[in-house]
């Protein structure tokens, strides 16, 4: 894709900059090719270039989802190898060109349970997209596996038919796919197993969908295991043995020193009550996840699939049909900012480091996403007084303009 301004320095000026230590100040950015040149408070002469006057609204990172099925009608789940005539049209680039427009500038692709070789045969097809990146669309960093190594009494939306053990030769037939992140619950036979062979590989391994307690969480951690998926959904709580209390995965999660958790900040998964507590807990460790589907962006009504699981938008939600259970988010991460600081008063510096910059250490790309400094991706979103996306790029590419 070229785009008329192809070749000359962009200089967003007259803008409220989220600068790299955190603070926000008036100033400028300056993408030159796909890079950051310039992050400054100081006057840019912008001779030669393209100048945008942001008029005061807010120059943020782009932001980076390491949870996500799918939005805009389409899902990964119908990912086509990128080498083929079918491509142009396929779910892979309308997905990536949705989470662009709506500020999402880098993700994991999230591949719901399935048969084992389904779901290794979508990991390489993604893998030709993550290789290949769209222009104009969110720079895909890998495959997250859901499943299928996954607790069936947790569930959740993935059919329980195709839930199974972690055996050897399953778990040798997905490491082979190289994924950025897998979940599973490390308490099933072979678990902690699975947990070195996938961390052995380069893979983050994230608890989840499990009934993990604090042994098995140990157990995992120092086999490898770094992240929690989707705190308070898909996670064991507090029994009681006789008079004695017994911590599940969720206490294991609060309580956990070291690894990373995620939340859905919808408004719809979790009340503030409890993104409030994850938020005391956890701290600098805690992210936010969309957990989007194709019913992203969707009006209510709209069905779709996560694998054989039937879901439809409800209410602005996920709904399996037929059951009391969310199938997914249908919000991407800008109405997760919107929530988390419009509605419940989180300073928007804090929110965007769980959405931008936590996120692209997790996920190993740290060093050039998740902040506007130089030499950085220049993976830049610029929010209005709602917190909207008013224009994006995707390094260095317009994604999004008024």
């Amino acid at each position: 894709m070229t785009h008329p301004d192809s070749g000359r320095p962009t200089v967003i000026t007259g803008a409220a900059v989220l600068m790299a230590d955190g603070r926000v100040q008036p100033g400028s950015v300056v993408i030159d090719g796909s890079s950051i040149a310039e992050v400054t408070t100081r006057p840019v002469r912008g001779r030669g270039a393209n100048v945008i006057d942001a008029e005061g609204r807010l120059v943020v990172p782009g932001l980076v989802d390491l949870h996500l099925h799918g939005a805009g009608g389409a899902s990964w789940e119908s990912v086509v190898d990128p080498g083929t005539d079918a491509a142009r049209e396929s779910a892979v680039p309308r997905v990536l060109r949705h989470l662009a427009r709506a500020g999402v500038t880098a993700t994991f692709a999230s591949v719901a349970s399935d048969a084992v070789e389904t779901m290794a045969g979508r990991a390489r097809a993604l893998t030709g997209w993550r290789d290949h990146p769209l222009p104009d669309g969110a720079e895909l960093l890998g495959t997250h596996l859901e499943g299928p190594f996954l607790a069936s009494a947790q569930g959740g939306a993935h059919d329980p038919a195709l839930l199974v053990e972690p055996a050897p030769d399953a778990v040798a037939r997905l490491v082979e796919t190289r994924p950025a992140m897998i979940t599973l619950a490390p308490e099933l036979p072979g678990g902690i197993d699975a947990v070195r062979a996938f961390a052995a590989a380069g893979t983050i391994v994230a608890i989840g969908h499990s009934e993990a307690g604090p042994a098995e969480v140990s157990a995992a951690v120092e086999a490898g295991a770094s992240h929690l998926t989707h705190l308070w959904s898909g996670q064991s709580t507090t029994t009681r043995s006789g008079p004695w209390r017994m911590p599940g995965l969720l206490e294991a999660s609060l309580s956990s020193t070291g690894l990373t958790a995620e939340v859905i900040a919808d408004g719809k998964h979790l009340p503030p009550e409890l993104l409030e507590i994850a938020r005391r807990c956890l701290g600098e460790s805690l992210i936010a996840v969309s957990d989007a589907t194709e019913g992203a962006g969707m009006p209510d009504g709209f069905t779709y699939g996560l694998a054989t699981v039937r879901c439809e938008v409800r209410n602005g939600v996920g709904m399996v049909i037929g059951q009391p259970a969310f199938g997914g988010s249908t919000t991407t991460l800008d109405g997760m900012l919107a929530h988390l600081c419009l509605e419940l008063g989180w300073p928007v510096p804090e929110a965007l480091q769980m959405l931008s910059a936590r996120p692209a250490m997790i996920a190993g790309v740290g060093d050039r996403k998740g902040r506007l400094a130089a030499g950085y991706d220049a993976d830049v979103l610029v929010l209005d007084e709602h917190l909207r996306p008013w224009r994006t790029w995707v390094r260095g590419t317009p994604a999004l303009q008024p």
